[in-house]
């Protein structure tokens, strides 16, 4: 009996010990995770005790910090971004308003003709209009970024929306006496997505062809058998850029300034990369003797059998 109770008397004293370290562990634990909660450091828990027991914790614990900093990175990343946007935004805004000033200024002179007047009025107007579009650009790129954005899935006609955009664009392209060579395919099938998305990325497009393009214009819209969907090609002249600026045409706020104006900073293609990637296709741009081609390529719609 006497060993009985010897024996179990050493049993609670080995687990008392046992028990007080892994008192002092946890304490340990939960003294670096408050150290590294007030420290910019990206060490992790260390078990310093030994006890194995508490390995599942410290590596539970250590997955939800990996998480947590990724988390802090990213929201970091998203702050930079929208700081640099909002000084690209104020600066892009301040060139068309201070043109826009500086002529309204200019109509307050008595001894303007009339047609001097209404020519000034229209630059003023030009330069008001271009302030719109990019603060339009950059409030629907925002909410694209943020998944705020409308979505209707549904099959789209892109053949008839790529034909309403181009006669949209008609005038202006006759205005800076730019033609266009135009092919479509007359059997095209629908495509599934957001037809408004579609419209724009086509817009978006040709918007920005108008802008920086020279030129020898060549749109079509042609079925890729092989790849199951259907290529919107765009090609201009493009003598002010390199081979390497086409690679970064779709990047939000590409700043080469020989390739960036007034009315566009960069969001229009940066958008158009965008929507098409959430319809499942994808877009790449290249430059080859002087011309630029933008490539669109937008899955066809699965049969259902």
């Amino acid at each position: 009996m006497i060993y009985l109770v010897i024996g179990l008397s050493i049993v609670l004293v080995l687990l008392v010990i046992y028990l007080i370290r892994l008192r002092c562990a946890l304490r340990n634990i939960a003294s670096q995770v408050q150290e590294m909660s007030h420290e910019d450091t990206n060490q992790l828990v260390r078990n310093s005790s030994g006890q194995k027991m508490l390995n599942p914790l410290i590596n539970s614990i250590n997955g939800e910090m990996r998480q947590l900093r990724q988390k802090v990175i990213t929201t970091e990343k998203k702050n930079r971004e929208v700081r640099e946007s909002l000084a690209e935004l104020s600066h892009d805004l301040r060139t068309p308003l201070t043109a826009a000033s500086g002529y309204t200024g200019m109509l307050k002179d008595m001894d303007l003709t009339e047609e001097e007047k209404l020519r000034y009025l229209n630059v003023v107007e030009e330069r008001f209009e271009t302030s719109r579009n990019l603060v339009d650009q950059l409030f629907y790129y925002t909410r694209l970024e943020s998944d705020s954005l409308g979505w209707n899935e549904e099959e789209v006609d892109i053949r008839k929306v790529l034909t309403s955009v181009l006669a949209m664009y008609y005038a202006d392209f006759e205005k800076k006496n730019y033609e266009m060579q135009v092919e479509i395919e007359e059997k095209v099938m629908p495509v599934l997505g957001d037809q408004e998305a579609v419209k724009r990325i086509f817009s978006n497009i040709l918007s920005n062809g108008l802008a920086h393009g020279e030129g020898d214009f060549r749109i079509s819209l042609t079925q890729d058998k092989e790849k199951k969907g259907f290529c919107f090609l765009f090609s201009n002249r493009a003598t002010n850029i390199t081979e390497e600026d086409a690679k970064h045409i779709f990047e939000k706020y590409f700043t080469k300034d020989k390739v960036r104006s007034t009315s566009n900073t960069g969001l229009g293609l940066a958008i158009a990369k965008k929507l098409v990637e959430k319809m499942n296709g994808s877009c790449s741009a290249s430059l080859k003797d002087e011309i630029l081609t933008i490539c669109i390529l937008l899955p066809e719609k699965e049969l259902v059998s």
